[in-house]
Parts: structure tokens; sequence; C-alpha cells
């Protein structure tokens, strides 16, 4: 049993493919304070905080899983878009493009402390228009890092992937794994 700092239901969705008892709980942490415009920056700062915080908040009683994750687009960071507005800039920057997913992951127990940074690289083929409308107006993009979706919309962009399906989603398991037998 884990405790998940994170109310992402894509991480949710992979700890529960993977049998992993959790409860899931907010990490208590703003990552609006945070002024940084660096993608690996943020994605680090974001995670330390947040652990950070779920620490103070939660303590170990139960092991610690702390995830963030970014979109790294042209060197721009691509954080959870605001509105459909900044949806659509983020994704039409992303149509015919490359992307670098980015996560760290923070995984502590009384027994070890583990973080991984993780990068997934996909380039897309152009987005169809009228495909893209559909999926800003399902509103599927809200709570998603560069309102990026690899297992939905973006799914048949894909012309190639580098890396992890799992680290993409959110929670880049196959790092975590070793480590959640440890528990």
């Amino acid at each position: 049993m884990l405790r998940l700092c994170s109310t992402s239901l894509s991480r949710q969705q992979i700890l529960k493919e993977n049998k992993i008892t959790f409860i899931q709980c907010d990490n208590g942490f703003d990552e609006e304070t945070l002024e940084l415009s660096s993608p690996r920056s943020f994605v680090y700062t974001a995670a330390v905080c947040k652990y950070k915080k779920a620490l103070e908040t939660y303590g170990l009683e139960l092991p610690l899983l702390v995830v963030d994750s970014v979109i790294e687009c042209a060197n721009t960071l691509q954080r959870k878009p605001k509105n459909q507005k900044e949806a659509k800039e983020f994704l039409q920057m992303q149509s015919g493009s490359s992307i670098h997913i980015l996560s760290c992951c923070i995984l502590h127990s009384n027994k070890f402390y583990f973080i991984n940074l993780g990068k997934t690289t996909y380039e897309f083929s152009s987005f169809d228009l009228d495909d893209l409308e559909v999926y800003l107006q399902s509103q599927q993009w809200q709570n998603k890092a560069g309102a990026v979706m690899v297992e939905g919309f973006h799914k048949k962009y894909i012309k190639k992937q580098i890396g992890s399906t799992s680290n993409a989603m959110g929670l880049h398991f196959e790092a975590i794994q070793p480590f959640l037998e440890l528990l």
C-alpha cells in the first residue's frame, strides 16, 4: 500500500492496471507559485516541492509517491492549459512536430528514497483540424500537461516514439516497479 500524492486519473489508472494498492490524495502544493520557464528545471523543482509538502502533511506512515510531468515543445514549457484557447495553442505547436514529455517521480518509504527523471519523445504527424476541434470540445485535454493525451487524441498521430508510454501518461512505472516490490 502506498500514498499517491496526485489527483491524476492517468497515474491512478497505471497503478490499478499494475495491481498496486494505494490511497490517492492531493499533494497540497500549488505549482503556480513556481516561476521557472525551463521544462527540466520546472519538472524537477515541482516534484521536489510537492514531495516536501506531502512529507510534511502525511509523513511516512505509508510510502509516498509524488510525480510531476510537463511537456517541452520547441524548447517551450507546456504545463496544464488554463483554458481552451491555451490548449489549442499548445496543440497547434505540437502538430507536425516533436515533443518531450518530462517527468520527475519520487518514491519514499521508511526503507528507501528513490527519484527518477524520465523523458519520452514523440514525433507527430500534422493533426486533422476537425479532429483537433472535436478534442478541444471534448474537454479531455483538461488537467493534462500540454493538453497531451497519448492514449487518446494523440495516439493516431504518433509517427515515432522514444521512451516509455507509462512515463508519457504521467508515471514512469517501469522505473519504480523494482522498488515497489520492496514495500
